[in-house]
């Protein structure tokens, strides 16, 4: 169970909690390209710190830390070392 309270906390991106499913990344990765080719998540959208998602999805870090590098690798995503993880500007979903 979550330690933190969400509802007066604003996150930029909300995965859907109950369409997680194993492998968790695999689908978390889903839902994170999926929001990206909606237009949920524009260009340049700074997204959730890692150990705050996980804690709101009640999952473990190191899963969180995987998605953002695989999202990173697959050119989703780009890092800021002190900044922060935001969404391409140049996205081409595959």
């Amino acid at each position: 169970m979550p330690i933190n309270d969400f509802s007066h906390y604003q996150l930029t991106w909300y995965p859907d909690k109950n369409k997680l499913t194993r492998p968790i990344y695999k689908s978390l990765l889903d839902q994170l390209k999926s929001a990206i080719e909606r237009g949920i998540l524009t260009p340049g959208t700074k997204l959730p710190p890692q150990r705050e998602l996980a804690d709101y999805l009640d999952i473990n870090f190191t899963t969180v830390t995987r998605i953002y590098k695989l999202s990173a690798q697959l050119g989703l995503t780009y890092g800021i070392h002190g900044k922060g993880t935001f969404v391409n500007s140049m996205v081409s979903i595959r």
